[in-house]
């Protein structure tokens, strides 16, 4: 098979957005979503995994969750190819309604580790 076509296939399954509040799925202006990056890269130099928001676990294929406005505790990868290094953060993080929030990481010198990843507003 194609690389080009298996590597699409493993990006495709690797896109879902959980949600992480009962009932049925809501409109954006009523959720906020919170989005890593990828599991699987294409060589990216730095990536962020989003694994945990509050008790819930991501699952292999959920890069993002739709959560209620609210402060919740997120658990990170930060991911540097080069080196091979993970560094694991815990970050509180306030959230608003409407909202698509994404991770994004600080590296250090060189992009040889990662210092501290932050959330920020993509809208």
């Amino acid at each position: 098979m194609n690389r080009a076509i298996v590597a699409l296939c493993v990006v495709l399954a690797g896109c879902a957005t959980g949600q992480i509040y009962e009932g049925e799925r809501r409109p954006p202006d009523e959720v906020a979503r919170i989005s890593g990056d990828l599991r699987v890269t294409a060589g990216a130099p730095v990536t962020v995994i989003l694994l945990k928001v509050g008790d819930h676990r991501l699952g292999l294929r959920e890069n993002a969750v739709e959560v209620l406005p609210g402060t919740y505790q997120l658990l990170v990868d930060c991911r540097i190819a080069e080196t091979s290094q993970v560094t694991r953060m815990s970050i509180e993080a306030e959230v608003y309604a409407g909202v698509h929030y994404r991770l994004v990481a600080e590296t250090g010198p060189g992009l040889r580790e990662c210092t501290s990843v932050r959330l920020e507003s993509v809208n």
